[in-house]
């Protein structure tokens, strides 16, 4: 048996270092070939989660695309709601206007208006913010018809910072800060660009249809009521007057030789009376009140309506004037008749 030693490889017989030289080819290849199978099975899961990641973000984009109608949809109906709220809002001719309309919501409620100050403009995205800085005295439920009418206006009109106090002469006070909103003018444009922008914005949802009430809690108790026991309405010579806190009607900021009677209308056994003011026709039932000087309204027949005002007098107190409103038919002039005072 032939012994070989590595120290004496060189006198190896030929086929001896053919077959080491053979395998120490062979080794050397299998360490190459390992190292290069580990690079490329590193590669090709690398390539597994590159395509898992983008298998989601596909799966994920397709999700999104199957929505696309109705996305589109959602922003066909958002631009319809943006363009009709942009309609409810005044170019800067038509904001003297709305000034005006609020501040006579105001007097025909019977409110004091002791302050009505617009500040100055303050441009937003998209619209422009006029400040109204507003004092008005009156009854508690008469504030809360005015708030009622407000919100029933063509334009829209917010109320902020409401204050409400009671005064030595027992009528409460109500401070606050109406906010009116109209189209930004050619000259805002630039400041509105220069805003920033906002962020955060929450996600869009379609708008709630709302409809304006009117004010119902004329009947309530007022919650001034307790502090207001001494306010009843002054009495001189057997007549009452008109009582401060009570809710202005809207024919009461109507002159009566404005008013017209045109007809009368029956439900379940009451009869009302149609009245035409301006453009408009109102029923009117016993009860209800019209004209400047607190007319309440005491009888009417299909012919002609009876009223009752109120009227300061030289004394300081009241008295009472009688008059009536008769059924206008075709050709007939408006006439409100006063009787003499009794």
């Amino acid at each position: 048996m032939i012994m070989l030693s590595l120290k004496t490889a060189s006198l190896w017989p030929l086929p001896a270092r053919l077959a080491c030289a053979a395998l120490a080819g062979t080794l050397v290849a299998a360490l190459l070939h390992a190292t290069w199978l580990a690079g490329l099975v590193a590669a090709v899961q690398v390539a597994q989660g590159e395509e898992g990641r983008l298998r989601a973000g596909y799966l994920a984009a397709q999700a999104r695309a199957s929505q696309l109608p109705q996305w589109r949809a959602q922003r066909r109906q958002a631009g319809a709601e943006l363009a009709q709220l942009e309609r409810q809002l005044p170019d800067p001719q038509a904001m003297a206007l709305l000034l005006t309309d609020i501040n006579a919501a105001g007097q025909s409620r019977g409110l004091q208006v002791s302050l009505f100050k617009p500040g100055a403009a303050r441009p937003q995205t998209p619209y422009v913010a006029l400040p109204i800085a507003i004092q008005l005295r009156g009854g508690y439920h008469a504030m809360g018809a005015l708030l009622a009418d407000l919100a029933r206006l063509a334009r829209i009109v917010t109320v902020h910072e409401l204050a409400l106090t009671l005064g030595k002469d027992r009528l409460l006070t109500l401070d606050a800060v109406l906010h009116a909103y109209r189209l930004p003018a050619a000259g805002e444009l630039a400041a509105q660009a220069a805003l920033p922008p906002k962020t955060g914005a929450p996600a869009w949802r379609p708008l709630a249809a709302v409809a304006p009430q009117p004010y119902a809690a004329a009947a309530l108790a007022d919650p001034f009521g307790a502090l207001l026991e001494a306010s009843a309405p002054a009495q001189h010579g057997g007549v009452a007057g008109p009582d401060p806190r009570r809710v202005r009607e809207p024919l009461e900021s109507v002159a009566l030789p404005a008013i017209s009677m045109v007809g009368s209308v029956q439900q379940s056994g009451r009869l009302s009376a149609l009245l035409l003011a301006g453009q408009r026709v109102y029923r009117v039932a016993v009860g209800q009140y019209l004209g400047p000087d607190h007319g309440r309204v005491t009888q009417i027949s299909e012919q002609a309506l009876q009223y009752n005002e109120l009227l300061p007098d030289a004394g300081g107190g009241w008295r009472e004037r009688h008059g009536s409103l008769s059924l206008q038919k075709p050709g007939d002039a408006r006439a409100s008749v006063p009787e003499a005072t009794p």
